[in-house]
């Protein structure tokens, strides 16, 4: 598919073109002191279209986790190359490669092992929580990948753990933890180069608005073609039904999670907009693009923790990185094709809620 790229350079490059065909305006805020997977130069770039001065405008975000970033290039890419009408009285930004380090080397988390959409507690967040569940399941998350036949015998035993010990926990581990750099989910001990610029972004492109929508594009929640929203406001609030209703969901949100709810996220990126912009009503979610079953998944996470620990200099490094590329962004035409279409819907969708809202 044309919008979808193989490398962040290749992705970065298609954004910048259909940017300038489109007439947006680009800001770039480049990420010093790193450079790409081949040495490429990285930097998070922001396009913007219509007037500054809006009261009204959404912000839509890709990249926030690297490995997932090639399907929301894909869509803010497909947008812009598709897309004429665009409401007059709203300030459309897109944000491309939130995390742009872990987008050019295909892992999830930055240069430090930060899962940034767990970095953003605020100002003043308090202690970290204890995360005892990860403890209790490290043996299990903390492995060797590169053996078919042990993934298997890891997964069966991951979910026997979970079967005796509550889904509950599993929600628990996804929630975010502190005190294991080398782990899943790490939300680590300071802001992180993404978090400092996203609030920069936030203050800079979003200050003049007093309504805001938005919606930050990931992917792996889900079967294969499956699309799940995840709206973080509580239900039957002012800013959960405008969401709600801007795409469709009556509530439906919720479905694929085997607890039936959400687990409790803190430190999502998202949060910086309200924690930023505390005078403004603000409202959005999260779309996730399902990509695979419960094991392929779970292989995939394995995969990209120890290749960036243990497995670095395995001889099988390279084809293990794209399994896990394939797990987060699969090749297969019928999900891409529905990626380039429904992702920039739910734009139209985001864009058409936040004008009448």
């Amino acid at each position: 598919m044309e919008s979808f790229s193989e490398s962040y350079a290749e992705a970065r490059g298609k954004f910048l073109l259909a940017c300038a065909d489109a007439g947006a305006r680009v800001t770039t805020y480049p990420r010093e002191g790193l450079l790409g997977e081949t040495g490429e130069v990285l930097a998070t770039d922001v396009a913007c279209l219509g007037p500054e001065a809006a009261q009204r405008a959404a912000i839509v975000m890709c990249g926030t986790h690297g490995s997932e970033a090639f399907s929301g290039s894909a869509i803010l890419t497909r947008w812009l190359s598709s897309r004429d009408d665009r409401p007059s009285d709203v300030r459309l930004v897109f944000v491309h490669a939130i995390n742009p380090w872990a987008f050019s080397h295909r892992t999830r988390t930055d240069e430090n092992n930060v899962d940034i959409n767990r970095n953003f507690l605020g100002a003043d967040p308090g202690p970290t929580p204890e995360n005892s569940a990860y403890d209790a399941a490290v043996n299990l998350l903390h492995a060797d990948p590169s053996d078919a036949a042990g993934v298997l015998a890891l997964h069966r035993a991951y979910r026997a753990h979970f079967e005796a010990n509550g889904w509950a926990q599993e929600g628990q581990i996804w929630q975010g933890q502190w005190h294991r750099p080398d782990g899943f989910m790490y939300g680590g001990q300071a802001p992180s180069w993404s978090n400092i610029t996203f609030r920069r972004i936030v203050r800079k492109h979003l200050s003049r608005a007093t309504t805001i929508g938005f919606l930050d594009w990931h992917t792996g929640i889900g079967q294969f073609g499956e699309i799940v929203h995840l709206i973080f406001d509580e239900p039957g609030s002012i800013e959960h039904r405008a969401a709600s209703g801007w795409w469709g969901l009556a509530g439906k949100e919720d479905g694929a999670f085997k607890t039936g709810a959400k687990p409790k996220y803190r430190g999502l990126l998202c949060q910086a907009i309200r924690q930023e912009l505390p005078d403004a009503r603000i409202a959005g979610g999260v779309i996730e693009f399902g990509t695979a079953d419960d094991y392929q998944i779970f292989r995939g996470d394995l995969i990209d923790r120890w290749l960036r620990f243990e497995g670095r200099d395995h001889r099988d490094a390279k084809a293990l990185r794209a399994a896990h590329v394939d797990t987060c962004c699969p090749r297969d035409i019928s999900w891409r094709r529905l990626v380039e279409v429904r992702g920039p819907e739910a734009i139209d969708q985001l864009l058409a809620g936040v004008a009448g809202w």
